[in-house]
């Protein structure tokens, strides 16, 4: 992807977003990893050829409780220096979503490393978050924790498919239906902040907006061994936006 066009407001999709992004890593050959993915997605967001050099806001944190909560406060900081309104009602929804996608790597993911970025784009007036890892994918996790064998096959993307019905990973009785989070987590993206939501995962592409939600299975080349969660959605808040709603 070694041009660039000028994108208006409707080029803005995840969906778009995300063609873009696999575009990208294939024609730069650059290996599919967390680090990578993340600066692509960066690329896109500001439309910058893939091949720019520049430095990157990728933030990368270890997954100790120190350090993800020092993840959390730079990356809400960031937000609030990036978006020119003021964004005091958002930071309850960021706060959570943001120590949800990095608890999730923690628990569930077997890595050593995460890394986030956060973004204001001004051409859609919105907020754009992602978190990656480079672990062992939701599919492992189902794996690791030997749930829901029968219904996840050998499958990337019946595994997304378990995670955003809410099937758990956790061996807690509590905690059944809770999966990784994403049920919960999309519906207040999409129904509640009218946003998108994305869930990358082995070569599993989960996309959901207001009248969509789709489950993709990726070309096999395509295989991200890790996990990444992108959100993006209005730098406001809909009048009839509950945040309690979505966390109870």
């Amino acid at each position: 992807m070694s041009e660039t066009r000028a994108k208006t407001a409707s080029d803005y999709s995840l969906g778009n977003i995300l063609s873009d992004l696999l575009s990208c890593i294939s024609d730069e050959q650059q290996p599919v990893n967390g680090s990578n993915f993340l600066q692509a997605l960066y690329f896109i967001y500001n439309n910058l050829s893939c091949s720019e050099e520049m430095p990157l806001p990728v933030y990368k944190f270890m997954l100790d409780d120190d350090a993800t909560s020092d993840a959390i406060r730079h990356l809400k900081a960031r937000l609030q220096s990036l978006v020119p309104n003021d964004i005091t009602a958002l930071i309850s929804p960021i706060t959570y979503l943001l120590d949800e996608f990095i608890c999730n790597i923690q628990q569930h993911a077997q890595a050593d490393d995460g890394y986030a970025f956060v973004d204001y784009n001004s051409a859609s007036d919105s907020i754009e978050i992602a978190v990656a890892d480079e672990g062992i994918t939701i599919y492992g996790s189902y794996v690791a924790a030997q749930k829901h064998l029968e219904q996840l096959g050998d499958s990337d993307a019946q595994a997304l498919n378990l995670a955003q019905n809410g099937y758990s990973v956790k061996n807690l009785p509590e905690t059944e239906n809770r999966g990784y989070g994403i049920s919960s987590n999309m519906r207040m993206v999409v129904e509640g902040l009218k946003g998108e939501f994305a869930v990358f995962s082995g070569n599993a592409l989960l996309i959901q907006f207001e009248g969509k939600k789709e489950v993709l299975s990726l070309p096999k080349e395509i295989d991200f061994k890790g996990t990444m969660v992108i959100v993006r959605f209005p730098a406001h808040v809909p009048a009839e936006f509950d945040f309690y709603k979505y966390i109870s």
